[in-house]
This record gives structure tokens, C-alpha cells and sequence, in this order.
């Protein structure tokens, strides 16, 4: 059975094939997929079916919904990740979005800790995770698909201590 989390404003759920016009209307913003690793620009209904079907039956990758229609993901595939149409930053929707994931996958499956990373320009990600108690271990360089050149990349690190002593606060 498929996980699904609710917050305040939001319901983390899996992806369905009826989701992806939403998802290339995000992700066909180049201000939001520059910041990605495997996400192309320009953003097709192809790349969008492909998507959403990969992901649907992951059992950490969730659409955010918010006000009826998907406006990012967020998941724990792999590493923490998560991407945000442009029109929905600065309203608090990510950090709510990675409380709700990272608590339910601390709570499940048992492990101990995670790892995430960010393009070196991208503030707005830096700050996510840094709330979320992850802490940088370094440094790497990946390739931007969308942007056809390596990015410079700050790799973090959350463990399931410092996420929860964050959380007594």
C-alpha cells in the first residue's frame, strides 16, 4: 500500500499519470530545473510520462499537492531530494514538506541517517536542509542536465539524532 503524508497545507503522495501536465509545467522552468542533476531543459510531456511512472512506485518519492494539483516532489531515493515550481517559493511549502519525509522516513525504515546535497548558487536549497539539521561533509562537482555543464555541489549529511535534537527545540 502506498504511503501517504498530510500536513498543514499539503498531501505527500505518490505520483499518477494524470499528474504529469502539472509536473512539465514546473519543470519546463529553467529556474527551477537548473538546479536539478537529471532533469532536461526543455521538459516534455515525455520526460514527464517517464517520471511519473519511474516514480510511482518508489516507496519514499511523493508529489507535493498543494491546493489540488502537484507543485514539486520530494523524496528519500537514494538521497534527500525535492524540486519546487518557481510560483510556489518562499511560502514555507518545502521545509513542510521535508519535516513531513524525513520524520516518516526516520520512523520506518530504521536508518540512521541520509545523505543530500545542493548546487553550490542555490541558496534557497541550502537553507531546507540546513533547518533540517543536515550539515555539509564536503564537496563534488555533477553534472547539470538542463544546464549541459558540472556544477559545483555541497554534499550534507542528516542523521537521525541531529534531525530529532532539532526537533525538541
Amino acid at each position: 500500500m502506498a504511503m501517504i503524508l498530510t500536513t498543514d497545507r499539503l498531501t505527500l503522495r505518490p505520483f499518477r499519470a494524470s499528474d504529469a501536465p502539472d509536473v512539465v509545467r514546473v519543470l519546463n522552468d529553467i529556474e527551477v530545473s537548473k538546479w536539478l542533476t537529471r532533469v532536461p531543459y526543455p521538459y516534455s510531456v515525455h520526460d514527464a510520462n517517464w517520471f511519473t511512472r519511474r516514480v510511482a512506485a518508489k516507496a519514499f518519492v511523493f508529489g507535493i499537492e498543494f491546493q489540488g494539483r502537484i507543485v514539486g516532489t520530494i523524496g528519500c531515493e537514494g538521497e534527500f531530494g525535492y524540486w519546487l515550481g518557481r510560483a510556489h517559493w518562499g511560502q514555507g511549502i518545502m521545509p513542510e514538506a521535508a519535516e513531513a519525509v524525513l520524520s516518516a522516513w526516520f520512523a520506518t525504515t530504521g536508518k540512521d541517517r541520509i545523505e543530500a546535497g545542493y548546487f553550490s548558487e542555490n541558496a534557497r536549497s541550502s537553507k531546507v536542509l540546513r533547518r533540517m539539521g543536515f550539515v555539509e561533509t564536503g564537496a563534488s562537482r555533477n553534472f547539470s542536465l538542463a544546464r549541459g555543464y558540472e556544477v559545483d555541489r555541497i554534499d550534507m549529511i542528516l542523521t537521525r539524532d541531529a534531525f530529532e535534537a532539532r526537533n525538541k527545540n
